[in-house]
């Protein structure tokens, strides 16, 4: 059987990976900090990294984390995994980033919450490594009953501070390393779903459009 080689890109939040393996060996890991200029960040480490596969055996899937996390980051990563498949002539697939984090492929159930700004959190929840819900919008009275009597981690991107002082939340970072063991656990009908599902960054809601005042010609 050929080696199996997989590429996966974690550009949602600033401290950016990329990982490349071969079968269950970690063959290369970049990282890198971005904040507003992903394309221009994810250049030079993506070149290494992808120097580090062979030629003649090509890679058979590009992975890549949508977020919840930096709309702009997910997006450069969704473009330049999309266009490294399509040159490696191999299917891609994308992942919640919350899938990449390894708290989250230790513990049977956690939550990852959010604030979904305009007066509003999130909750995601996650069972065995997997996301099993559609991210759920809340205000703060049914955020904290939601919460507050869960058993099990709470895991956001961003800083606690940003979350109501009460919820005992731990900051974390997904790897694109993990994103890879979280496709490994799947079964090859769940990973062919994937490959076909169209790829999208994760938004939580539309976003917010003031529409003019002006009355049309």
């Amino acid at each position: 059987m050929p080696p199996n080689w997989i590429l996966a890109l974690e550009t949602s939040v600033s401290d950016a990976t990329l990982a490349l393996c071969r079968n269950e060996e970690l063959v290369a890991e970049e990282s890198f900090t971005c904040e507003r200029s992903q394309e221009c960040d994810l250049f030079e480490p993506l070149r290494r990294i992808l120097s580090k596969a062979p030629k003649n055996e090509g890679l058979q899937a590009v992975l890549v984390g949508t977020g919840p996390g930096s709309y702009n980051g997910a997006r450069v990563g969704i473009a330049a995994a999309q266009a490294i498949a399509q040159t490696q002539k191999c299917g891609v697939a994308g992942l919640c980033s919350f899938e990449g984090v390894d708290l989250v492929h230790q513990s049977n159930q956690v939550i990852a919450v959010g604030d979904a700004r305009r007066g509003s959190l999130f909750t995601i929840k996650i069972s065995s490594g997997r996301v099993i819900s559609q991210p759920k919008l809340v205000n703060q009275p049914e955020f904290l009953g939601e919460v507050l009597d869960f058993e099990g981690p709470l895991i956001t991107f961003e800083s606690p501070e940003r979350l109501p002082k009460e919820v005992p939340v731990k900051q974390v970072h997904p790897k694109a390393v993990t994103l890879i063991q979280s496709w490994r656990s799947r079964s090859s009908m769940e990973q062919n779903e994937l490959l076909q599902t169209s790829i999208q960054a994760f938004y939580l809601r539309p976003p917010h459009i003031t529409q003019s005042k002006k009355k049309p010609l």
